[in-house]
């Protein structure tokens, strides 16, 4: 399946508009914070405009998400997203929680190797 810009415009705008809900910030702070108007911020997040790329970049660093998380939907490489996430998160766990989530997937397997 091709990707159309509209499809693009449509997800990312969704993102966008998640993220800042979120964080229980208004158009209008957003906008205010990263120097653009509110009527852009809301045509991006209807989808109708995607700005420049600095002003994407800003929006995810003010929202706190990676470009990925705004386009994981229409990426064939969603699998290594996840593992790159997952991979991240687990370094910064303790050892006991480590063992933790093993045990966690060593059980899922076993469960899903039966089926």
């Amino acid at each position: 399946m091709l990707i159309t810009n509209k499809d693009i415009l449509k997800i990312i705008g969704k993102k966008l508009k998640e993220a800042r809900n979120n964080k229980k910030y208004t158009q209008d702070f957003v906008a205010e914070k990263i120097e653009i108007s509110t009527d852009l911020l809301r045509n991006i997040e209807n989808g109708r405009n995607i700005g420049s790329f600095p002003t994407l970049l800003n929006i995810c660093n003010i929202l706190d998400i990676t470009p990925n998380d705004l386009f994981y939907e229409v990426l064939k490489n969603k699998e290594k997203i996840v593992d790159d996430k997952l991979y991240k998160e687990f370094q910064e766990l303790s050892l006991k929680d480590k063992e933790l989530i093993q045990t966690l997937i060593m059980h899922i397997k076993k469960n899903s190797d039966k089926k």
